[in-house]
């Protein structure tokens, strides 16, 4: 169903790919293409990606579009004939990331089709009781984003909107601008297989910046991984228990304890109330609540001690953090 007829976006020496097919990208009469861009390598301008895809990898032919929104209805009945009840889905894992390893490129055009004419209808009418949400968006080109969710037939359709990687940056525009829709993490950054303290602070920064900039879902990637984490695709990376791939031993790495933080004393339904903002990313600060009952989690990752204070209600939380530590504090019952 797509332009290649193979998995990939992007050929490399990991996969199959005809590296002639490697103009399809762009269009370009050379071909170029940088099948590593998403490894966060190099210097990006401050923007991903550098360059947008000149056309839609999935084939627009309304027969394959078709068949692949009944393809993801067919997907939820398969699972739940399994006991695993699918609650919502996304068109497409990381559009904007032109990968090696399986993916699909994707227009804005394209996209807006296939929700709104195929995907939605669909749903709609076979399984009304899941949700739409459009994602996964992982690039800070806010005007590209602002492009496909400014469609008010697009809006009526969907629940709310995966952002994960750079599309962090766009959150505090995208929570004014789209007021009525949800956002979840669909994906945490994966590291580059070093799970050391320095990943596991990064881990902590990045749940504190979404869930504080008004993501309410947060979804890791990689719980396990043995030794550095080697993806079959050539990628390193981290994960929350790393497993010894001789002795099989296991270790819970920082990111482990970061999560913990998070989840294990931030009840469900708590409501996010309160964060330090992007100044502070050295000493994160977010403040939850839930009924009488204040968490506060806090992280400092500077090598200095560090004194704080929130104030909550008409007291003031004082915190002395260690340094390059993680920090929960609960206040009320």
């Amino acid at each position: 169903m797509k332009i290649n007829h193979d998995y990939p976006v992007s050929p490399n020496k990991f996969n199959t790919m005809d590296e002639r097919q490697g103009y399809l990208l762009y269009m370009d009469k050379e071909v170029h293409y940088d099948a590593d861009e998403m490894k966060l390598l190099g210097d990006r301008d401050g923007v991903f990606p550098r360059r947008l895809a000149a056309q839609d990898f999935f084939i627009q032919d309304p027969r394959y579009l078709q068949c692949y929104a009944n393809m993801f209805c067919r997907f939820i009945e398969l699972y739940a004939e399994q006991g695993l009840p699918i609650t919502k889905v996304m068109y497409q894992n990381e559009a904007y990331s032109y990968t090696p390893y399986p993916g699909c490129a994707w227009t804005a055009e394209g996209t807006l089709r296939f929700n709104n004419e195929y995907l939605a209808p669909t749903l709609a009418k076979q399984h009304p009781d899941v949700e739409l949400w459009i994602g996964t968006f992982n690039t800070n080109r806010l005007d590209y984003v602002e492009k496909i969710l400014d469609d008010p037939t697009l809006q009526s359709n969907v629940k709310g909107v995966g952002t994960q990687w750079e599309c962090r940056e766009n959150l505090p525009e995208m929570q004014k601008r789209y007021p009525r829709l949800r956002f979840m993490v669909s994906e945490s950054e994966c590291g580059n297989g070093s799970m050391d303290w320095a990943a596991g602070e990064h881990t902590f920064f990045l749940l504190s910046d979404n869930l504080g900039n008004g993501c309410d879902e947060y979804y890791n990637w990689n719980f396990i991984l043995k030794d550095n984490g080697m993806s079959t695709w050539g990628w390193t990376q981290n994960a929350l228990v790393q497993v010894d791939g001789k002795t099989r031993k296991i270790r819970y790495t920082p990111e482990y304890y970061a999560y913990k933080h998070f989840s294990h004393f931030i009840e469900p339904g708590a409501e996010m109330i309160a964060y330090s903002g992007r100044n502070y990313s050295k000493t994160p600060v977010v403040v939850f609540r839930k009924g009488e009952k204040l968490i506060v989690t806090a992280g400092n990752f500077t090598d200095n001690e560090s004194q704080l204070c929130v104030k909550a209600r008409n007291k003031y939380l004082n915190m002395t953090l260690r340094p390059h530590s993680f920090n929960t504090y609960v206040v009320g019952k």
